[in-house]
């Protein structure tokens, strides 16, 4: 039986200024490994495994974070089971896991502001330290200059891939 969790995140807070411009670049990769590189160092204090970053993991993250930004689908989780099956056709595993967020930040803080948000929340909390050992994160930006993020986190039960 598989477990699925879910855990959502909105902090809409700026500096009281109006929303920055829309973003010259859709490509995060630089704020989704920072991202990955934040979880880990808090699983590190608490001697937790590092999760690895698994880049299929994050197509899939990215795409969410893409529909919430673009208003496709509403800020949440609708379409987790899709996108779990989705990491599926990948990857055999046990668990699986997403965290949400939003913020307006700067792109200097936002993954910070993010990360505190869902450290300071019990549910996020438990998938970041949680018994997974991938993970996949995905970031797009709005035009109103909102950042969406999708990390989905996997236990997988097998060590090999599958493949289409």
């Amino acid at each position: 039986m598989r477990r699925f969790l879910c855990a959502v995140f909105a902090l809409a807070c700026g500096a009281g200024s109006a929303p920055p411009p829309a973003p010259a670049t859709t490509d995060f990769r630089d704020l989704e490994l920072a991202v990955v590189r934040l979880v880990n160092a808090h699983r590190s204090r608490l001697h937790l495994r590092a999760l690895v970053a698994d880049s299929g993991l994050a197509r899939i993250a990215r795409g969410h974070s893409r529909d919430m930004a673009e208003r496709r689908v509403s800020f949440g989780h609708d379409g987790f089971s899709d996108r779990a099956k989705e990491a599926e056709r990948r990857l055999d595993f046990a668990e699986i896991a997403e965290n949400v967020a939003l913020n307006d930040y700067a792109r200097v803080r936002t993954v910070a502001v993010a990360m505190d948000g869902w450290l300071g929340s019990r549910h996020h909390r438990e998938n970041i330290e949680g018994s997974f050992n991938r993970t996949g994160v995905g970031i797009a930006r709005s035009g109103d200059g909102t950042y969406y993020y999708t990390q989905i986190f996997v236990a997988k039960s097998r060590f090999s891939e599958r493949h289409p």
